[in-house]
């Protein structure tokens, strides 16, 4: 079997996609790769582009530059560089990689659609959501095709769709598209499955969105529940649950509610990932804006309170 790559979701509206490389036992990792991957994880982008660079330079020393494994890595690699700002490199790799796949394995192969995925979701990241947008519909529309309706694969491009979506605020599209995945999800992968429980968050941030926040707010504390009781209460998922019901919650005005959750994700964060992480950034800011709303609020009701 040969090396395949799949998509590690981060827990954010948008999903800012980290591709993750595999060997073909992905319960025995390439142990280059799997260190390689939790430096992405960690935030660590520049140290895992380096560790990519060094495992695309002895795939090519030792099996050659077209074969699979060293195409997989250097996918892998031109997403590494994304995340490290060299976005137009990353994205003329991509779309070279891509011209390569199409024309040897044809525009339907598992690895070529891989490819896509990837460069679709550099588009959306680099908020070049139209172009993203074709991407998705258009393998959405191939994965539906030969694999049919209810694949877990289609329910994962429905899911990307849906945050790219969400990215453009076409909230109303991404719903039923969260929903039909969700759907397929629990039943393959069971409830509490990792990417059933990242789907079900997406579409309860949506319906926030759309202003259903009671909806929101109760669907994203039970998931908060049931990562807690998993995965335990440090982990990363765990904290951006909290951001994301910090977000709900000020959006319903519940100001005190949000800025508790908002803290815990940003203490929580803080431990596990670099300080310039874009999730650390988003959550500081979260934090910061609501303490200035709380403030505002008590000067309201007290105008001769201390302003600061």
């Amino acid at each position: 079997m040969l090396p395949r790559f799949t998509f590690l979701m981060c827990c954010s509206l948008g999903c800012c996609a980290l591709l993750r490389a595999e060997s073909s036992s992905p319960d025995q990792p390439e142990p280059a790769i799997e260190h390689a991957q939790k430096l992405v994880e960690a935030g660590k982008f520049t140290e895992a582009e380096k560790e990519y660079e060094e495992i695309v330079r002895a795939d090519i020393a030792s099996l050659g530059e077209q074969n699979p494994k060293t195409l997989t890595d250097r996918v892998t690699l031109a997403v590494a560089k994304s995340k490290v700002g060299d976005t137009l490199a990353a994205e003329d790799e991509l779309r070279a990689l891509l011209a390569l796949y199409t024309r040897r394995r044809g525009p339907e192969h598992e690895e070529t659609i891989s490819c896509r995925i990837a460069l679709a979701l550099l588009l959306d990241d680099l908020g070049r959501t139209r172009e993203a947008l074709t991407e998705f519909r258009q393998i959405l529309e191939i994965r539906e095709r030969v694999l049919g309706p209810d694949d877990v694969e289609v329910a994962r491009v429905r899911h990307m769709l849906g945050d790219a979506l969400v990215s453009s605020h076409q909230l109303d599209e991404s719903l039923p598209l969260y929903r039909r995945a969700q759907a397929v999800l629990v039943r393959e992968l069971g409830p509490e499955n990792r990417e059933t429980l990242l789907n079900r968050s997406n579409l309860a941030c949506a319906l926030g969105e759309k202003g259903d926040f009671d909806t929101a707010e109760t669907e994203l504390k039970d998931i908060l529940s049931t990562r807690e009781r998993l995965l335990g209460s440090d982990d990363v998922s765990v904290y951006m649950t909290c951001f994301y019901l910090g977000r709900i919650l000020a959006g319903h005005g519940h100001l005190d509610d949000a800025y508790t959750y908002a803290t815990r994700a940003l203490t929580g964060l803080q431990t596990k990932l670099a300080p310039s992480h874009p999730l650390i950034i988003r959550a500081g800011n979260l934090c910061a804006e609501l303490k200035a709303d709380i403030a505002r609020h008590a000067r309201k009701e007290d105008p001769h309170a201390n302003p600061q």
